[in-house]
């Protein structure tokens, strides 16, 4: 049995995306590495049913959760409750968020270990805006210091759609970050990401934005530098909601193909009204001439990929 878990955490409007990112995840993880597990948190029997049958079929384990079980949060808080919620067995855990898409093998980043007590993410697109003096700069430094983030710190503000965790040490710091939830209420912007960033900063390592690229990105010319094994679609629209830029067609392909395979999800898979289409189709062409401009020329783009060159470093030695 793998030391190993890819693991997913929804609620019943999220299980249909986690299944196709993890099912892409099952096809690029070998499975002497790693298991693949969706957890549903306060599902009705009948989509305990479906899933619990469609992940069997792929070879996924479905756990389906209270929301008890994680002191009466959402589904989002539940990758603080890793230690509780997932057999025992597991010692490294690849948390992935369903708003991801899975394109080449996990195999080389589940073959680490992350230190005991510590665990790997990404850097957030954020943290590469601090240069120069912008108004998004500047609304982030605004964010990092009121949410009690040193100078030091902001700079490693990390995302956590994707987190690799030893989890030997992961309860202490899920806990400490649900504490911190409960002692502040709803003061932190980002609900999970801000106080994990808070508790976990000395706990943290980067890894490589391969393992959790942020789909804009693809405006900004990086991607062949980087070469990612993980899209996240951070913001909306969503790749399951249309074929938008820079994503197009292509993107939503998977999730037509996850319907076509199994008609049992076509009432998870929520329609989307044609205004919505139409604005995020204007949104997405706007972007996609405006990042190339403030994101693709320049210094925000040599940081990105500064920040990848010690990756790439790592990986020669």
């Amino acid at each position: 049995m793998p030391v190993g878990c890819i693991v997913y955490t929804a609620d019943q409007s999220y299980l249909f995306p986690s299944l196709v990112s993890a099912v892409q995840a099952r096809r690029h993880a070998s499975v002497q590495l790693a298991d693949v597990v969706i957890i549903g948190v306060d599902v009705d029997n009948r989509a305990q049913k479906d899933f619990s049958a469609i992940c069997a079929a792929e070879n996924i384990r479905f756990l389906a959760v209270s929301g008890e079980s994680i002191g009466g949060g959402t589904a989002m808080m539940a990758r603080l409750f890793l230690d509780r919620l997932l057999p025992g067995e597991y010692s490294r855990i690849l948390y992935i968020d369903g708003d991801t898409q899975i394109v080449s093998s996990l195999d080389s980043l589940l073959a680490c270990e992350p230190p005991a007590g510590s665990f790997l993410a990404a850097n957030d697109p954020m943290t590469f805006t601090l240069s120069g003096n912008r108004p998004d700069g500047r609304a982030f430094v605004r964010h990092a210091k009121s949410i009690g983030l040193s100078d030091g710190q902001m700079k490693s503000y990390f995302n956590t759609g994707v987190l690799f965790i030893n989890r030997d040490g992961w309860d202490a710091t899920g806990q400490a970050a649900w504490r911190l939830i409960q002692q502040r209420g709803r003061a932190f912007p980002f609900p999970d990401q801000d106080p994990l960033n808070v508790v976990g900063a000395d706990r943290h390592l980067s890894m490589s934005l391969a393992w959790n690229f942020p789909i804009f990105m693809c405006n900004v010319d990086v991607e062949p530098s980087i070469n990612p094994a993980i899209y996240h679609y951070m913001s909306r629209p969503k790749p399951w909601q249309g074929g938008f830029l820079p994503w197009r067609s292509p993107g939503a392909l998977p999730y037509r193909e996850a319907v076509l395979r199994y008609p049992a999800l076509e009432r998870y898979h929520p329609g989307f009204p044609l205004w919505d289409r139409v604005r995020y189709h204007a949104q997405q062409r706007w972007k996609a001439i405006l990042e190339p401009i403030t994101w693709g020329i320049g210094e925000r783009r040599q940081q990105i990929l500064q920040y990848e060159r010690q990756f790439q470093r790592v990986a020669a030695e």
